[in-house]
């Protein structure tokens, strides 16, 4: 646990730690203060620290790329240079490219104990007022679909895991499952037995439509408002629907449909 004493304005954000550790993360950089010493610097774009310097004056090059600052006057036993670069080496382990703006200098070996110790909670002080440590991994965008009407006169087919089904999507929020459809009846379980989220919406999904369900067989057309609602009422979801409607020649409907 790490205890800190925190002050906020509206130009900056002041962190006192028990260590001895003072830093401010300085968002207005228009009309940052002048300097005395030297002091731990971080230039800040986005969330992300993209240099580092240990200096008593302020890289105007830096500044004009950074969206913040982070100042960070440090106890008295540690060497600022030394410091820097243990969290550079840091950062760079990281995947994250962090410019240094200091010299570098040997680190004597008993030193690592306590500039890892103290990187390591500046870290997870960044970390809480939102600064990352390491690369983040982009998220892949999410497939877009769009209903039109060519794709209204295809019918699709499933046949996996022991359902079968022919659809017609006929509206963009309508999914028409013709009657005779198979719908898989073994339901899948959590490791602990339990039923699973999908299953429940299964269950109610089926609840819905039971005047036209017989022996685990659609006995009429039955209107459903998606290719995920599909999946989830004939073979209780868990993959991904737009690859398993195909039509008769075996084209998946994500292949007429994904926006591009």
């Amino acid at each position: 646990m790490i205890k800190l004493t925190v002050e906020i304005t509206k130009t900056s954000t002041k962190i006192k730690t028990e260590a001895g550790a003072a830093l401010i993360f300085y968002q207005e950089l228009k009309k940052l203060p002048a300097m005395t010493s030297d002091q731990l610097l971080i230039y800040v774009t986005g969330r992300e620290p993209k240099a580092i310097d240990y200096n008593h004056e302020w890289d105007k090059s830096a500044i004009q790329e950074a969206d913040q600052v982070i100042v960070i006057t440090i106890p008295w036993d540690i060497e600022g240079i030394e410091l820097a670069q243990v969290m550079l080496q840091a950062w760079q382990d990281n995947q994250l490219t962090v410019k240094s703006l200091v010299d570098t200098a040997k680190i004597a070996t008993n030193h690592f104990p306590t500039l890892t110790n103290t990187q390591t909670e500046l870290f997870a002080i960044f970390a809480t007022f939102g600064i990352v440590n390491e690369k983040q991994k982009k998220k892949p965008m999410k497939a877009q679909h769009r209903w039109n009407k060519k794709v209204s006169e295809i019918p699709f087919y499933i046949d996996y895991s022991d359902s079968k089904g022919e659809v017609i999507w006929q509206k963009r929020n309508e999914m028409l499952l013709k009657a005779g459809a198979k719908l898989k009846m073994e339901m899948p379980l959590n490791k602990d037995g339990s039923i699973g989220f999908s299953a429940r919406l299964t269950e109610k999904l089926r609840a819905d439509h039971s005047d036209k369900i017989a022996n685990g067989v659609t006995t009429e057309d039955i209107i459903l408002k998606s290719v995920n609602e599909v999946g989830i009422f004939l073979y209780f979801a868990g993959t991904n629907g737009w690859l398993i409607l195909k039509d008769q020649n075996g084209k998946t409907i994500d292949e007429y449909t994904v926006v591009k």
